[in-house]
């Protein structure tokens, strides 16, 4: 009865990760259609509880707002499931604890979405929430990690304090990144540079006077909403957060490519994460000279998590010995 329970446990953790990943990505969709208030109210869908309201009415922006709603209530329920199953599992208390404190974030998660609906889409509010989503997607990999058959089977790999340290850095620069991606989406900054590779047609910003009625002058030529100085200063943060991460990821790969061994799971993860970081950086491009077009854009966003989620299972793959003995 135990390995029916556990086995369970692990497919179901696996299915929370990637039903996790797919809500970013419906989220995401929700904001480049900038359909948000689609449906105005909540928890109801236009009065009607949420699994009652027609799909003959789900049109237009209420197809992403109120799909995304019930995706939503779904990785929700997956993820309750989850805990409950871990509180009878045998599995040791820090992993319950882990299972647990994933569902406050679902739940957090679901009241902050009716938050942003009910206060008429506040940017304050809705930056943490597409910054929890992340937060809530990182737990559920290191659930369904320490649940894997892969933990309790790896060799202990004891590689140095340099080479950890700099999985924990790279990953933590990358949550950084989108949070600042956030921030520029929420903000209305996602266009606040127009041009690509240069930057309001240079390749140095002075973000002078002249540099942000250049942006505008484009801006209004192209029929769309002229921004400050405070906007492109955030766009530009970004940009030069992708040109860091991308230095820092070669140094790392140059410093960690000397002692990872072939075909190991880490030197597999590091050529993932080079090639996810190559795809980002496109996406970015194509979001700004497509100006934002809804499915580029929202595949930046998910193709963004996914980066983070690697980066994750690289600091877990080089922290593994610690792992094996976490109690807490």
């Amino acid at each position: 009865m135990q390995s029916l329970v556990d086995s369970s446990l692990r497919r179901l953790s696996k299915l929370v990760v990637i039903s996790t990943l797919f809500l970013i990505f419906v989220g995401a969709l929700v904001k480049s259609h900038e359909v948000g208030l689609s449906v105005p109210d909540w928890p109801t869908s236009y009065g009607k509880q949420m699994f009652s309201f027609p799909v003959s009415e789900m049109v237009g922006g209420i197809f992403y707002e109120h799909g995304h709603r019930l995706f939503a209530t779904i990785v929700g329920f997956l993820t309750l499931v989850q805990s409950i199953l871990l509180g009878f599992s045998n599995q040791p208390l820090w992993i319950k604890k882990m299972g647990f404190f994933a569902l406050l974030l679902v739940v957090i998660q679901g009241l902050l979405g009716g938050m942003t609906v009910l206060f008429f889409l506040p940017a304050p509010i809705s930056i943490v929430h597409g910054i929890l989503a992340q937060t809530f997607f990182v737990s559920t990999i290191f659930i369904a990690y320490s649940l894997s058959s892969i933990r309790s089977h790896r060799n202990n790999i004891n590689y140095p304090l340099s080479i950890k340290r700099g999985a924990v850095i790279l990953t933590a620069m990358v949550y950084i990144q989108l949070i600042l991606g956030a921030l520029m989406r929420h903000t209305a900054s996602g266009l606040a540079i127009p041009d690509f590779p240069t930057m309001g047609g240079m390749w140095i910003p002075t973000f002078s006077d002249i540099m942000i009625d250049n942006i505008n002058a484009e801006l209004f030529d192209k029929n769309l909403d002229m921004v400050s100085k405070w906007q492109v200063t955030i766009h530009f943060l970004h940009r030069l957060g992708a040109i860091i991460i991308t230095l820092v990821l070669s140094f790392f790969i140059y410093k960690f490519g000397k002692i990872v061994k072939k075909n190991s799971m880490e030197l597999k993860m590091l050529i993932m994460i080079s090639i996810i970081l190559f795809i980002q950086i496109i996406l970015g491009a194509v979001t700004v000279l497509s100006e934002r077009m809804p499915y580029i854009a929202s595949f930046h966003v998910v193709n963004g998590a996914a980066l983070l989620g690697c980066c994750t299972m690289l600091v877990i793959f080089t922290q593994s010995n610690k792992l094996k003995e976490l109690s807490f």
